[in-house]
């Protein structure tokens, strides 16, 4: 037997209304409601570049090292 939480269900309701579903490429997480995963994107590619840019600090550092 099923629960609630198990199953995979694509819209939610809530007050009557139905919120769909739209599923993140990158994490896999669902969004409701689906207008939701533009911004959603927008973190993951602000983290992404934070990252990079954090990356790219600690490569500069490391070369410093090297060379000193």
């Amino acid at each position: 037997m099923r629960t609630a939480l198990a199953s995979d269900r694509v819209a939610i309701s809530i007050a009557n209304k139905k919120l769909h579903a739209a599923k993140c490429v990158e994490c896999g997480a669902k969004i409701y409601p689906s207008s939701l995963l533009k911004p959603h994107l927008a973190r993951h590619r602000l983290k992404h570049e934070s990252l990079v840019t954090e990356l790219r600090e600690l490569q500069v550092t490391i070369e410093r090292m090297k060379i000193a």
